[in-house]
């Protein structure tokens, strides 16, 4: 196509436009290059009408297009009508479906047109087109598209309409919505300047239920993101929820309101001095005169921008540059744009410093706001005028552009005069740059130089690393992050040294952070953003901001939930079955693979500090398989709300089918919950109750210990955080012990039964011995992991064939490497715990003095028997293993686990276990070891200085120490008036307790006042 001197263009016999129907306004069909021909694109029907200059006859509802792969643009291919019409445009085809299909440009004024089809040719070979989805999409999704891989339907990229039809600059929400409700069309849309946040965004958009929904976008270092997806434009942002994605349910963008009149308001400045970048930075370097658009003020002095005439983004120093007005024409700074020069300086540039091909764009001398594109040939100098019109698009020749760039790539392209074609664009001729050597100058160097990065971003709350996972199959990432404080933004990078430009961002105002299971990922203490539920409550619309109360009563909710056992699998289905664990849909963890159709699995999950809008958990079943895709086959589904608060209950759930089962039995589910909403006031408040418990009587937690016979882990595990935030932990176990021992009439059955001191040591030997549990077993542990020679000595359980020497010498082996790292590790245990080994020794030794194995016997009943045993059965509650051992390691386990509890015991085996009499000669070997063991893990006679402080969330555990106290009331109650001694402390326990809810209801009132 050519255009035609003096702004006239020449009819275009090749250009088809292809119209929506029932739409007004032009959107083209575009078709993907493709290499061969043969190509049919069928079934456009009446969802399209072909206007041409060579009007072809019309075309019936079948009409079918030839498209042929030779044009030479990249990206585009040419396609002819039977009628006789031709043209360019893209299309998406499927990669190897032999499927395809049409996409046009937004539809305008509501209407919904057809998507047109294509299909391909038995002759045709089709490759992926490589070219990307609408926008840089940071995150993985699940929206309402499948996520692309290599065999599936490839998105190509979409133009959304250009800004001047959706951009209104600085608006607020009430003229916002006033436009939208005025265009009354589902689906209109436009994009302001926020009136609260400067510098951010928002999407206003009309629904079907003709209410306005506004969504924040956030605008950082040339990126836009909105629902933790990163964008890299505003119309790329648009595109996507055009075409690709919904923006609510069933919506996507349809219509975009234009702007009164165009708006021009993003802040422009202009380079007063030369810069160079420094080396690995995101600075830029520039020439004096260069124009920027400036995309964000950061701290220091800093702004993120874009240079006009480079279009390349980074940093600069505000120093450098000074303000463009807003008079000045907005294309000023384009390398072809040439404002302060009149006709002739136009015409003596092209012809003394151009070339063939050479052009400029400058203001039209004889019509005020129209410009004129000058351009050179062979001969002479061809001018050609471009105007604005109304509908905010630029016209030259006859034709309709959305911008002067837009024209300039068009005939760069296509022919502009005959022969001939835009080449390089005639820059303004700067003066030669020479840095100036004033004081002045020099100074703003100098302040340049001594400017640090640290404080781009203001009010970090933390920083740090953080391993970042996009979901399945994707590696760990070691990611650099800032905790902004102001606006609740996670921001990450790819490392400290660029801590500029982010490589994304979650904002946490607006989302919730789901704590996620080892067993996700192979990782231990994990957390997770969760992309689905990002995008299930990102996507939000935001409302206006309430005054903020000072919410001093917090509520935290956790769900406890231990998946015990299944029954009634259906057997064709299930072979190795495991569990998905969902909260609000979003999977948080899963079990190991369990062989059988009545799987066991007793393996236990705690969420804590839930958000408010988790409602409900799901748990659906899988089967574990090498070939086949795993797809979940049974589910059940709980509301919270089902839950009594605090109570664990143990229940057979019913599963259900996602699709018929035939002539199966039905299936269940066996399940032990606790749901637990836990009201916390702040942590003076409970001073009197604390004070109660730490009195070294021990008269309340006596009395809780005798009511609390259900509850006795958590109030445990309660106590336990409350002692040693006070670093009084030591003082309370002894303290329980030594009531335990004094209690006790028989040596044999001492510290049997499980009691409140019991629990306490467990629990306490656990959150403080995993070091030493890691350094004496885990390598051990790995070995019987990977070897596949059994220890088997039973002789019912032995192999034909099987030769139990072998299997004897295999176990002794393993046995004594594993008690040999267990004596060398005695120097990990940490001596707070040690020193209350040696209290339990002195105690037992008063009480038993004539039992000389006592003092023994009393440390290796905690060491190995609920310590270091427990550990090697089932190495996973310590996280040694993350997957379950074979059926061989297990039994070399459990067998290990015997050999040395009974060298702990210093008892050889007999009657009972007659297979188990080889290891004899090895338990006599080493009783004195272990004996000289024992000793010597008690040997701290003085109690250790503490070397670092435990911190726990004080507030929460006294809160739940006054829910146990709530929950046992009564019984409390019947207590204080049987024990006389204590009947004084009781009752003071109860005043608190009752004045502690009162003033639990009264934070409650002020909050919801």
């Amino acid at each position: 196509m050519m255009a035609t001197q003096g702004g006239g263009e020449e009819p275009d016999p090749f250009s088809v436009v292809t119209r929506m129907a029932g739409v007004g306004g032009d959107g083209t069909t575009h078709l993907p290059a493709c290499r061969g021909q043969g190509i049919q694109i069928s079934d456009l029907g009446s969802a399209l009408s072909i206007h041409t200059t060579v009007l072809p006859p019309k075309q019936p509802p079948g009409v079918t297009y030839s498209v042929f792969g030779k044009d030479p643009r990249p990206g585009t291919v040419m396609f002819t009508s039977k009628g006789g019409g031709i043209g360019v445009g893209h299309v998406i085809l499927g990669s190897f479906s032999g499927v395809g299909r049409g996409m046009s440009d937004p539809p305008h004024e509501g209407a919904v047109g057809r998507i047109p089809s294509a299909s391909l040719s038995p002759e045709v070979c089709l490759a992926a087109p490589s070219i990307l989805p609408l926008g840089i999409v940071e995150e993985g999704d699940a929206l309402d598209v499948q996520e692309i891989g290599e065999d599936e339907e490839v998105v190509l990229t979409l133009t959304a309409p250009p800004p001047n039809q959706w951009y209104h600059g600085k608006l607020d929400r009430m003229i916002a919505e006033e436009r939208l409700l005025q265009a009354r069309t589902a689906g209109s849309y436009l994009i302001r300047e926020s009136d609260r946040r400067p510098g951010s965004f928002v999407l206003s958009f009309l629904s079907m239920t003709n209410t306005v929904s506004h969504f924040r976008i956030i605008a950082m270092c040339g990126d836009y993101y909105i629902g933790g997806r990163r964008f890299s434009s505003l119309s790329d942002l648009i595109g996507y929820y055009s075409y690709v994605s919904c923006l609510l349910k069933g919506e996507k963008l349809m219509s975009p309101v234009a702007p009164p009149e165009p708006v021009e308001d993003r802040r422009r400045v202009r380079a007063i001095l030369p810069y160079t970048k420094v080396p690995e930075t995101d600075e830029i370097s520039f020439f004096k005169g260069d124009t920027f658009i400036v995309h964000n003020e950061l701290e220091d002095g800093w702004l993120w921008v874009t240079n006009v005439r480079t279009d390349e983004q980074g940093l600069i120093v505000q120093d450098l540059v000074k303000e463009v007005g807003r008079e000045e024409d907005p294309h000023e700074g384009k390398a072809w744009f040439h404002g302060k020069i009149n006709k002739q300086e136009a015409y003596n540039l092209l012809m003394t410093v151009g070339q063939v091909g050479s052009f400029l764009v400058r203001p039209s001398d004889s019509t005020p706001g129209d410009y004129s594109l000058y351009f050179r040939t062979t001969e002479t100098i061809q001018r050609f005028k471009i105007s604005p019109t109304p509908s905010n698009q630029f016209m030259m020749g006859g034709r309709y552009y959305n911008s002067i760039d837009d024209i300039i790539e068009h005939y760069r392209k296509e022919q502009i005069v005959e022969g001939h074609n835009l080449k390089d664009a005639l820059s303004v001729q700067h003066q030669e740059q020479v840095l100036t050597d004033t004081v002045e100058g020099k100074e703003i160097y100098n302040t340049i130089r001594r400017k640090t990065k640290d404080a781009f971003y203001k009010n970090i709350v933390k920083k740090g690393y953080v391993l970042f996972n996009k979901g399945k199959g994707k590696r760990w990432k070691n990611l650099y992050f800032i905790l902004e404080g102001n606006d609740s933004q996670l921001i990450y990078f790819e490392s400290e040294k660029r801590a500029t430009k982010p490589k994304g961002l979650i904002d946490l105002s607006v989302c919730s952070v789901y704590e996620v299971h080892d067993s996700m990922f192979g990782r231990f203490n994990t957390e997770y953003n969760s992309v689905q539920f990002i995008r299930a409550h990102f996507l939000h619309p935001s409302t206006p901001s309430q005054p903020c109360s000072n919410k001093r009563l917090r509520q935290v909710s956790s769900l406890f939930l231990n998946v015990e056992e299944a029954h009634k699998l259906p057997s064709k289905h299930f072979t190795n079955a495991y569990c998905n664990i969902y909260l609000n849909s979003i999977q948080v963890a899963k079990t190991h693979p369990r062989e059988g159709q009545n799987p066991v699995w007793t393996e236990e999950f705690i969420f804590d500090d839930l958000s408010s809008e988790i409602n409900r958990f799901e748990i659906s079943l899988s089967n574990k398989t090498k070939k086949s895709k795993e797809n979940d086959i049974l589910f059940m589904c709980c509301p919270l709300c089902r839950l009594q608060r605090g109570k664990m209950i143990d229940e057979w759930f019913p599963l259900s089918s996602h699709v018929p089962l035939k002539n199966v039995a039905s299936s269940s589910l066996r399940l032990r919950v606790r749901y637990s909403v836990e009201k916390i006031m702040p942590v003076e408040v409970y001073n009197e109750l604390k004070e109660l418990v730490l009195l070294k009587e021990f008269h309340v937690i006596n009395a809780l210990a005798h009511v609390c016979g259900q509850d006795r882990t958590l109030l445990a595990s309660v106590l336990l955080r409350i002692f040693r935030h006070e670093n009084l932990e030591a003082q309370l176990l002894r303290e329980l012990n030594d009531r335990e021992i004094s209690a006790e009439d028989e040596a044999t059955t001492l510290f049997r039964a499980t009691t409140l001191a019991s629990t306490l040591m467990e629990q306490y030997m656990k959150a403080t011995a995993t070091p030493f549990v890691h350094h004496a077993l885990k390598d051990t542990i790995l070995k019987i992991m990977e070897s596949r020679q059994s220890c088997e000595l039973n002789p019912s359980k032995l192999e034909k064939n099987e030769d139990v020497n072998v299997n004897l010498a295999h176990l002794l082996s393993i046995v004594s490497e594993l008690v040999e790292k267990i004596f060398m590790a005695a120097e990990i245990l940490p001596p707070t715990l040690r020193f209350i080994y040696g209290c339990l020794q002195k105690a037992v030794q008063q009480k038993w003095p004539r039992n000389t194995t006592m003092r023994t016997r009393v440390v290796s009943g905690f060491v190995f028997l609920r310590l270091i045993c427990p550990a090697i059965v089932n190495p996973r509650i310590f996280n040694i293993i993350a997957d379950p051992p074979s059926p061989v390691a297990s039994r070399t386990l459990t067998l290990v686990a015997k050999a040395v509890q009974n060298l702990a015991n210093l008892v050889e085996f007999g009657a009972k276990e007659p297979y188990m009499e080889g290891v004899n000669p090895f338990i006599k070997s080493n009783k004195h070891k272990m004996i000289t063991f024992l000793d010597e893990l008690g040997n701290v006679p003085e109690l250790p200085e503490p070397t670092e402080h435990f911190n726990t969330d004080l507030a929460r555990d006294l809160a739940a120490l006054h829910q146990l106290c709530v929950t046992h009331l009564d019984e409390l109650r019947i207590l204080s008036n049987e024990r006389g001694s204590q009947q004084h402390i009781l009752k003071k326990l109860l005043a608190v307790t009752e004045l502690l809810q009162q003033t639990q209801t009264q934070y409650a009132v002020t909050n919801s006042s």
